[in-house]
């Protein structure tokens, strides 16, 4: 009997911590399921915590007003927090979610895909400013509000359970609760999207009853411009903005510009840029190839006009003033003429070197490399005249001191022949030969047999001052004329022998809106 009662009382101590055991796991059990639940809704939980703190400093201030203010009622201290939270419907809504077990990370489209199609989200833009656009860098600035609008079915909710809203408000951070498009921009260089305790960049949430969502957000963009500078300054660039999924292909999210009166597809406010004129703006839709798929993508078009004056006000006046000047020299004869052409060359060098600093390194002429050329070109060929020039005044005035040498000498040779006539023969056949190498200079030799033989009579030749004021006034009319054909041809054809590059992604006749242009 001992023995039968020492093994029941140790089956029962077995039993005992068998028992035990089992309640030790289930509890492990449960209180790791608590935990996982906590860790889920640690997000929304802070959420609710900071609209009920902001609730409670709201219901702080009009408690601090009542005694302060004079006029306060009774009646209008009264705060209801259910009113403060009526903005966002924090609890109902957190609670919606939990209750259809939403998961943000799975797209509208698979949840059925055999009845329905890819989301498509409906794209509208307001640029509200450009800030500036800029050819040395080929890229520009533009502020702007984006906005997405999509269905997504598992978000049909209740209207009795959100005071009969057909609409809602959420705060911008119930975004990451829900799916939205991961949308970016294929040619953006860098951007400045909403952030937390921002004033400047901000986003909005909505939500219908049947599930459409808006969610529109500010942001600043500085996206490349690839921009044709042969016509400068006469040219028209033409900007684009891509918007496109990075990893919805298009049989997932297909975007579509919004066709209907309360968003636009484009709007623009009333912008104003110092180098251009927005000519135009519109939009196009494309489907890019790539090795991962097909991905709908949207274009946003802005044909910038360049606005010349700058341009001419540092440019074109300051280099045809200086080849005027160049003009003016050549008619100051003097002996600083040289010095006062090679200042004028040293200008217009100056001129050129200043444009090219501030313009990019293109490996093609540009229209205002033609015209500083041009003016490079007469200013450098006026020296060369007034070159000419003085080396015909200073020949001739050399020729005229040898003949008057020969004129004053004559006379002095007839008395001295007269005087001794037995060397009459000698002095004559002296002025002969004196004649004839003056006669010579006034015309080069005909039948000169090769080319050394013209070249050096080339020095002997003989300029008269009517030949020189022949010359002159001819190649000043030159230069005058010469350049003043340029200049219409310049200014009213060259723009127009040029085309003008398309790019395919903004081409005009596929624009699906233009917006109005202010």
């Amino acid at each position: 009997m001992r023995h039968v009662g020492l093994f029941i009382g140790i089956c029962g101590l077995m039993l005992t911590l068998f028992i035990n055991n089992v309640s030790a796991v289930k509890g492990h059990v449960v209180l790791r399921k608590h935990n996982t639940a906590q860790e889920v809704g640690d997000d929304e939980d802070e959420i609710i915590a900071e609209e009920e703190a902001e609730a409670e400093a709201l219901h702080r201030r009009q408690m601090f007003s009542r005694d302060v203010e004079p006029g306060y009622s009774e009646g209008d201290g009264q705060i209801d927090k259910q009113a403060v939270f009526e903005q966002g419907e924090s609890r109902e809504f957190l609670s919606f979610l939990r209750r259809i077990k939403y998961d943000h990370r799975q797209c509208p489209s698979a949840i059925n895909p055999e009845n329905q199609g890819p989301v498509r989200v409906f794209v509208s833009v307001v640029v509200s400013n450009i800030r500036g656009v800029s050819e040395v860098t080929m890229d520009y600035n533009l502020e702007l509000f984006y906005r997405e609008a999509w269905l997504d079915p598992r978000l049909n909710y209740n209207k009795a359970k959100f005071g009969n809203k057909s609409e809602i408000a959420l705060h911008e951070s119930y975004a990451d609760f829900l799916w939205h498009p991961d949308t970016f921009f294929p040619n953006a260089i860098a951007s400045k999207n909403p952030r937390k305790s921002s004033i400047s960049h901000r986003s909005l949430l909505r939500l219908q009853s049947d599930g459409h969502v808006l969610y529109s957000r500010r942001l600043s963009v500085v996206a490349e411009c690839l921009m044709d500078l042969t016509l400068f300054p006469f040219d028209s660039q033409t900007c684009k903005l891509g918007i496109e999924s990075y990893g919805y292909t298009a049989e997932q999210v297909f975007y579509n510009w919004s066709i209907n009166n309360v968003r636009k597809s484009l709007k623009l406010h009333k912008i104003r840029l110092p180098d251009f004129q927005i000519k135009e703006a519109y939009v196009t839709s494309h489907l890019a190839d790539y090795a991962t798929g097909n991905y709908s993508r949207l274009y946003v078009c802005f044909v910038f006009s360049r606005s010349a004056g700058f341009c001419f006000l540092q440019l074109i006046i300051p280099s045809t003033a200086v080849v005027i000047t160049s003009w003016v020299s050549l008619w100051m004869e003097n002996e600083t003429s040289f010095q006062d052409m090679i200042s004028i060359i040293l200008t217009i060098t100056f001129l050129l070197f200043s444009y090219n600093e501030v313009m990019p390194r293109v490996s093609y002429i540009k229209a205002m490399d033609v015209y500083l050329g041009v003016c490079f070109c007469i200013v450098f060929f006026s020296l060369i005249k007034l070159a000419i020039v003085k080396y015909m005044r200073d020949h001739m005035v050399k020729s005229n001191q040898e003949m008057a040498l020969y004129d004053g000498l004559r006379p002095m040779v007839q008395v001295a022949s007269a005087c001794s006539p037995g060397n009459g023969n000698s002095v004559v056949l002296a002025m002969d030969h004196v004649n004839d190498k003056l006669n010579t200079k006034a015309s080069i030799r005909k039948g000169s047999s090769s080319y050394m033989d013209w070249f050096e009579n080339i020095a002997d030749v003989q300029f008269s001052r009517s030949f020189m004021r022949k010359f002159h006034w001819m190649s000043q009319m030159a230069f005058f004329f010469g350049f003043l054909f340029f200049c219409l041809f310049y200014f009213l054809v060259y723009p127009n022998i040029h085309t003008t590059i398309i790019d395919p992604d903004c081409i005009r006749e596929d624009a699906e809106w233009f917006a109005q242009v202010m």
